[in-house]
């Protein structure tokens, strides 16, 4: 990053810190694009990555003052939003059960790795891509399992099926997933 850019950020900071509105609004109006893509990177939907990035500007108003180096804002900021949209995504996840993200005709969501390189969350994202591209018997079975944690005679006993028809599923699944996933395991 250019150096001038950093002290321009930093000087934002200073002032933001005692108590200049504007040059808070400024910051936001320099960073809104780069927190937007972070969130629509992490969560790939821009409703919900407007929201994040709402609220990552919320966090970092609020925690401005613990900001130790006023020149590494931006590195600061990305670190807010990448953790925001992670934790709104693992949120969204827990707040919706199966059957209404079904009812609803959403795309199932799980929880994403707490820490994350980038190729843990370039994984996550292939992941989620291809339990949301699985046949809906696969990951209604799979998202049972794993998200809802429940045992196969809970599923059977959910999709109206025998146990040996929920352990084959998940089985096919898994194959499904480690075929699409290969390219991470060489």
């Amino acid at each position: 990053m250019d150096p001038k850019t950093e002290q321009d950020d930093a000087l934002l900071v200073s002032r933001s810190r005692n108590g200049d509105r504007q040059a808070f609004e400024q910051l936001v109006h320099r960073h809104s694009a780069l927190v937007g893509g972070i969130a629509y990177q992490v969560l790939g939907d821009s409703n919900g990555a407007a929201d994040v990035a709402q609220e990552t500007f919320l966090k970092v108003h609020r925690r401005l003052e613990t900001l130790e180096d006023p020149t590494r804002f931006r590195a600061w900021l990305c670190g807010i939003a990448r953790t925001t949209a992670i934790d709104w995504m693992r949120k969204r996840s827990r707040m919706q059960s199966l059957e209404k993200m079904n009812a609803d005709g959403m795309e199932p969501a799980a929880p994403s790795p707490k820490e994350g390189s980038l190729e843990q969350e370039e994984m996550y994202a292939k992941v989620l891509r291809v339990v949301n591209g699985l046949p809906k018997v696969y990951r209604e079975s799979m998202l049972m399992k794993h998200l809802e944690r429940l045992s196969y005679a809970e599923i059977a006993k959910k999709l109206g099926v025998s146990e040996a028809t929920v352990e084959s599923r998940l089985y096919r699944a898994k194959l499904m997933l480690k075929d699409a996933l290969a390219e991470f395991y060489e």
